[in-house]
């Protein structure tokens, strides 16, 4: 006795490739899931780490490009805050005096002539504004500045739910 089947290899082919997409489809969608909830995260470290404002924000991309998802953040001294360290003056590092016009302009940036002073009871050396004879900047060798951002440990967490997103857009 013998029997035999026959097996339609083209319907068995295409099942697979209904299958191929449900995965490719899946996969697509658990990447730019991936890519969102690293932004929103990324966004939040950023606004708790203090005083950092529309350019930092506005400087953060994440972006998916095949298979690898890229957070940017193109600000000026982003990776300092990424990774701290200490910034050295040459000689000194002008720092701005806080609660004067001169927050958040650089010294070789203010727009009045400066003038040096040098202290003999102690202290830092100061910039006077020619203007108004006032005290705008103080002056140190280097600054340790702490890390603030943790965006390589943000895309490291969120990459380790990637197998459950990719379940969920599966199961979609």
């Amino acid at each position: 006795m013998e029997f035999s089947v026959k097996i339609d290899a083209e319907a068995f082919k295409s099942s697979f490739d209904d299958t191929a997409d449900r995965y490719e489809a899946a996969f697509a969608t658990a990447k730019n899931m991936i890519a969102s909830m690293m932004l929103q995260a990324v966004t939040q470290d950023i606004q708790s780490a203090g005083n950092f404002g529309g350019t930092f924000l506005s400087g953060l991309s994440v972006t998916v490009d095949g298979d690898a998802i890229t957070t940017k953040l193109d600000a000026p001294g982003a990776d300092i805050f990424e990774t701290g360290g200490t910034i050295h003056g040459n000689p000194l590092l002008w720092l701005p005096i806080s609660g004067t016009d001169a927050v958040g302009i650089r010294a070789s940036d203010y727009g009045d002539e400066l003038f040096s002073v040098n202290r003999k009871a102690g202290g830092p050396p100061l910039l006077f504004s020619m203007r108004d004879r006032s005290p705008k900047y103080f002056g140190v060798p280097s600054v340790e500045i702490p890390k603030k951002f943790h965006i390589g440990e943000i895309q490291t967490r969120v990459m380790d739910n990637f197998a459950d997103v990719f379940k969920d857009a599966l199961d979609e």
